[in-house]
């Protein structure tokens, strides 16, 4: 079985949502009230894409003041992806995102080639003040400036509205890239897709019933199979997390002392500067 490793970091101005993202797409319940990230909060999450496949994401969520920019920087190098993340209330969130992106390209050392633009908060469509002129120009230039389209996706991290949606674009943007390097990532990517469509097609055969009580035979049978299929699915990646969980420790423990470096930095700093 092939395994990727990508780390992504979610940046953006202070209370875009960027912790609210994170949280709801790991399945933890999202607070209403903002969180003040300290520095970076880590996460990881494993995806078992097919039987060949496996995908294991560490997600770094930084903070957006800018007492944080030092130890932020850190974070950048070894990211396959970046997430632009900005407020749809708040026009000003949105005028920032060319900061973002030059701070994310002065410390990644070239290894980031994915951007994603997120307007959060789709929630409060009735309070949006971003102009959408501007938001059209800066990912027709961003376009531009990376050489491939860039994605921009509406969420609402309050109510999951395309959380799992925005991942699954970056899934897809960062296999994409990883094939270009490896024939092996190359075929495996393609086979999944193949499988996807195939499978949207049976489905779409499936509602194609000559008459309705057929059509309810159909679907009630095609319900009763895909729950199996799902406990299948979920068992078998249970035991392949159960068995995998090791190989992750090492990993995982490098990337907490780098944050707790990078925190332990800048207290020093602070506590030179009082």
């Amino acid at each position: 079985m092939a395994k990727l490793v990508w780390k992504i970091v979610i940046i953006g101005d202070p209370a875009v949502g960027k912790t609210s993202i994170r949280r709801k797409y790991l399945g933890e319940t999202t607070i209403k009230e903002y969180i003040y990230t300290i520095g970076a909060d880590f996460a990881t999450k494993r995806i078992k894409l097919s039987d060949n496949l496996t995908v294991q994401y560490q997600i770094f969520d930084l903070a957006g003041q800018q007492k944080f920019d030092k130890v932020r920087a850190s974070f950048y190098s070894g990211s396959q992806a970046a997430m632009l993340v900005y407020d749809i209330t708040d026009n000003k969130t949105l005028l920032n995102l060319p900061k973002w992106v030059k701070e994310v390209k002065r410390n990644s050392n070239g290894s980031i080639e994915t951007f994603v633009v997120v307007g959060n908060k789709n929630d409060l469509v009735d309070r949006k003040k971003t102009d959408d002129d501007y938001l059209k120009n800066f990912l027709k230039n961003l376009s531009k400036e990376m050489g491939h389209d860039i994605l921009h996706i509406s969420t609402s991290a309050l109510t999951g509205e395309n959380i799992d949606l925005l991942f699954n674009k970056i899934t897809g943007k960062l296999l994409l890239e990883a094939g270009k390097n490896s024939p092996q990532i190359k075929k495996l990517a393609a086979d999944l897709h193949i499988r996807k469509e195939k499978k949207s097609t049976e489905i779409r055969k499936a509602y194609q019933a000559p008459n309705e009580v057929e059509k309810l035979n159909e679907i009630s049978t095609i319900g009763l199979q895909k729950k199996i299929q799902i406990i299948d699915l979920e068992i078998k990646n249970i035991k392949a997390e159960i068995i995998e969980i090791q190989s992750d420790i090492h990993s995982i423990k490098n990337n907490l002392l780098k944050y707790l470096h990078g925190m332990n930095k800048l207290i020093k700093e602070m506590d030179l500067k009082e």
